[in-house]
């Protein structure tokens, strides 16, 4: 840097080209830095989001039930059984059949029909059995959970969630009201009997908004598939239960398959994308980040190096230490200054294109950009604060003499 300092081939325009590359480096880290803070608060917003359920010490045991040769119409009393057994185990405070469980991607809905006017909109569907919701930690707002008695195809009953009657009621209290499920021609569309109300809840995934949800009894399926899920919520370590539940479902029938899975484990690989996402983000904002931390200290080092003599006249005339280090900060404030201006332009635009990856973010997040622009605003100002306080250091006579 000494000797081509004076040179003809590093003039103004090749120290401008260096110039104009530390403020694309910063521009372009300030894109990956909001990018990769965005996507990190994103997967917080949906790690700490209330679905409307618990996710500790919660069990999901899957069964097959068709190497067991359990016929149709038995198949809702065998499932009663299990289910019963589940429950009076000592490491289990709750147990309940479910055929959707949350945020296993899987989901079942129908237009449904209310005073003879059917509605567009899909609602999704569910069939539990009594205690579900108390297993799930799923808080009851009004009306009554199933029971014992909400069996066979009689009196049919259902419980839907908050969504629900604030869409189809206008938020009035449903209960007692009918609906029924929109079939095609020559299918029966039995009336269903709103009896209870529960908080809004997760369906498919974490991302997707509450929306409505219709609970059925499962008791009241007249035809009962061979898979049946049981959710169970654990006292005890959810490994002892699940030995335990394995005995206790071998007593029924030795034949029935089994597996087992934590809710806890289903909603963080629900969420496999984003965590992938934030986690490359992250890695290549910290190295954009070094990166523009290295071209600013070198083009600042270069600059101090091009001004030796000048920095040396400025102390011979009488500037202390305190000015030379003001000069040298000023210089690389007004590249950090340009570069964050361009990199905003740019992060918002960016942003914008990966919107659909977001979750209670709006691209142009001021907080997310404000943050951003201080981490680079701290490594600009420590990359260029070596170089300052050395110039500072220089003694006048000894750089007047450089060549």
């Amino acid at each position: 840097m000494k000797a081509g300092s004076r040179g003809m081939s590093d003039g103004r325009e090749r120290f401008g080209l260096r110039r104009a590359l530390v403020v694309l480096q910063v521009a372009l880290s300030l894109v990956l830095v909001v990018g990769a803070l965005l996507f990190v608060r994103s997967l917080r917003n949906l790690v700490t989001l209330d679905a409307g359920f618990r996710q500790d010490n919660l069990l999901i045991v899957s069964l097959d039930l068709r190497r067991a040769g359990i016929a149709e119409e038995r198949r809702t009393a065998v499932y009663r059984e299990i289910a019963d057994r589940l429950q009076a185990l000592p490491g289990v405070s709750g147990a309940s059949q479910a055929s959707i469980v949350p945020i296993s991607g899987s989901g079942w809905n129908n237009n449904i029909v209310i005073g003879g006017k059917k509605y567009t909109d899909n609602v999704n569907f569910n069939r539990v059995s009594p205690g579900f919701f108390q297993t799930m930690g799923t808080a009851m707002l009004t009306g009554r959970d199933f029971n014992e008695h909400d069996a066979g195809a009689a009196h049919q009953v259902a419980i839907v969630n908050q969504s629900f009657i604030d869409k189809f009621f206008g938020g009035r209290n449903p209960i007692g009201e009918l609906f029924q499920i929109d079939e095609g021609p020559g299918v029966p569309r039995p009336p269903f009997e709103i009896v209870g109300v529960v908080k809004n809840t997760k369906y498919t995934d974490l991302r997707e908004p509450f929306g409505p949800i219709v609970f059925f009894a499962a008791a009241q399926d007249d035809k009962p598939d061979p898979f049946l899920q049981v959710v169970v919520h654990a006292s005890a370590s959810t490994a002892t239960v699940a030995s335990e539940v394995k005995a206790a479902v071998a007593e029924t029938n030795p034949s029935i398959v089994l597996e087992f899975q934590t809710m806890e484990t289903q909603v963080r690989d629900s969420l496999m994308r984003e965590r992938l996402m934030a986690t490359l983000s992250g890695l290549f904002g910290a190295l954009a980040a070094v990166i523009a931390m290295i071209g600013l200290y070198g083009v600042m080092s270069y600059m101090v190096a091009r001004r030796s003599n000048e920095i040396g006249i400025r102390m011979a005339l009488g500037a202390g230490r305190a000015d030379v280090v003001r000069m040298v900060m000023r210089e690389a404030t007004l590249l950090l200054g340009a570069g964050l201006i361009v990199g905003a332009v740019l992060a918002i635009a960016a942003a914008r294109m990966a919107t659909s990856l977001l979750f209670g973010l709006r691209p142009w997040d001021p907080s997310t950009l404000a943050a951003s622009a201080v981490v680079l605003a701290a490594i600009a100002a420590l990359a260029s604060y070596l170089p300052a306080a050395r110039a500072s250091r220089l003694e006048p006579t000894i750089a007047l003499r450089e060549e």
